[in-house]
């Protein structure tokens, strides 16, 4: 039995319905049925999405969730042993999955099939068989709800100088892709930059002028992120922090190198960055305890600074293929 089948070949279903698909086709969709045509039928029907995975019973699905967070779960109801309903029930037990929206497909649309499942908090049911334009409507509408509510809970909770995420929202999404990777096994990365020289500069320039460098600052950060999945946060008064799901120290490094151009060219005199970042592989150890070292000798040494988080607790240096002085303009105050 396979266990995660990549998406088959991409083929454009003509529909005037497609047009709600760019803005959502890197989306991730689990989809799934014990029969593999059915799959496959859904596979192109859903062909407009960029990341498909497949499961064909329900422990695999349940393993395929708590390892790769899906946008959105596409549900046989009616499967052998553990069935649809069975799944979604565990998925919303699940802190980390409950959010997903669930949408299950059924032979039996009927008024208690419905009621059954919207107790269970699915998001929609389809009955089958399945008619495509409909599919791709009712998954399109569920992602944009789905990506919408993430939205407007990330706006809610921002820091008043900033915009960014708030601390206690930067915290508990920490929190979850720990989980995630410890569950996956996927690599993680948190990124601390801290401004050296701040509280001289404030009392020289005023507290205007160095709320308007911490805003600075967080709109170079921005700038230098390539992927929506990443998060920025206000961590304390001097110090950004950057959650990065799914990223090497090679990532690290070359976010770093962004930041260090961005901050040449354009930072502010008296003021200098510095950056340590922890890394978590396979899943183990305090990530948060090994980027806050990585950044005490980052602040020490300059540069960037690595250190890889260990099973059972601790942390051990990573090695950076260079030694840079501290992130600041010419003339910049060292970090």
């Amino acid at each position: 039995m396979p266990q995660t089948l990549l998406n088959p070949a991409r083929a454009d279903v003509p529909s005037r319905l497609d047009a709600l698909l760019p803005p959502l086709t890197d989306a991730r969709l689990l989809l799934v049925d014990t029969d593999p045509g059915m799959l496959q039928a859904l596979g192109r029907l859903l062909s407009g999405y960029s990341q498909l995975r497949f499961a064909t019973d329900g422990g695999q699905a349940l393993a395929i969730a708590q390892g790769w967070l899906p946008e959105l779960i596409l549900l046989d109801a009616d499967m052998p042993g553990m069935d649809g309903f069975e799944v979604c029930r565990r998925l919303k037990a699940d802190l980390v999955l409950a959010g997903v929206p669930v949408i299950l497909l059924t032979r039996h649309a009927d008024a208690r099939v419905e009621s059954a499942v919207f107790k269970l908090g699915a998001a929609d049911f389809v009955a089958k068989p399945v008619a495509g334009p409909a599919l791709r409507a009712r998954v399109a509408m569920q992602l944009r709800l789905h990506r919408t509510a993430q939205r407007l809970l990330r706006l809610a909770r921002r820091d008043a100088l900033t915009g960014l995420a708030e601390r206690a929202h930067f915290d508990e999404e920490l929190d979850l892709e720990c989980r995630r990777a410890r569950r996956s096994g996927q690599p993680l990365a948190l990124l601390l930059v801290g401004i050296g020289g701040l509280a001289a500069y404030r009392q020289q320039h005023g507290g205007g002028a160095a709320d308007n460098a911490l805003r600075h600052v967080a709109v170079l950060i921005l700038q230098a992120l390539q992927r929506p999945a990443d998060l920025l946060a206000r961590h304390a008064d001097a110090v950004f922090a950057l959650l990065l799901p799914d990223t090497t120290a090679a990532g690290a490094v070359a976010l770093d190198r962004r930041l260090r151009q961005a901050w040449q060219d354009v930072g502010d005199d008296g003021l200098a960055l510095a950056l340590g970042a922890g890394l978590l592989a396979g899943g183990h150890g305090d990530v948060v305890a090994a980027a806050q070292a990585a950044l005490a000798a980052a602040r020490a040494t300059g540069g960037l600074r690595l250190c890889t988080a260990l099973p059972g607790g601790g942390h051990a240096p990573s090695v950076v293929p260079w030694a840079e002085a501290p992130l600041s303009p010419a003339g910049g105050a060292p970090a």
